[in-house]
């Protein structure tokens, strides 16, 4: 499944800039457990991966944007996607700027996303 990706970080890096841009592709199996497993297995590692390539600290992470055919996990799996659940494939880990729900404080707590907030 293809993937756009924005992180959106707290503080600049050396060019002025705030977030970081990528794009990844993440193979889906058909017996896939759920859409929320299947991106805590494969996305969220792949975030931490970035940053560390983009010379930028997990613990400022502050949101990742993402744009995606989410779809295409539904046509694959025969399970709900992401999208058709209600969630809006933006994770925040800032509770100053949006109250955190159940999956962004474990995502915090497993990858250490934002935990300077």
């Amino acid at each position: 499944m293809y993937m756009n990706v924005i992180l959106s970080f707290r503080t600049a890096n050396e060019f002025g800039d705030t977030q970081e841009f990528f794009e990844c592709n993440l193979p889906i199996n058909k017996a896939e457990k759920d859409a929320f497993t299947f991106l805590n297995k494969k996305f969220f590692k792949a975030v931490l991966k970035k940053c560390e390539l983009f010379n930028r600290k997990p613990e400022d992470l502050w949101k990742i944007s993402t744009a995606s055919n989410w779809g295409l996990f539904e046509q694959v799996t025969n399970k709900p996607s992401l999208k058709n659940m209600g969630h809006c494939c933006k994770w925040f880990f800032n509770d100053e700027i949006n109250e955190l729900d159940f999956w962004e404080k474990d995502i915090k707590q497993l990858y250490g996303f934002g935990i300077n907030y």
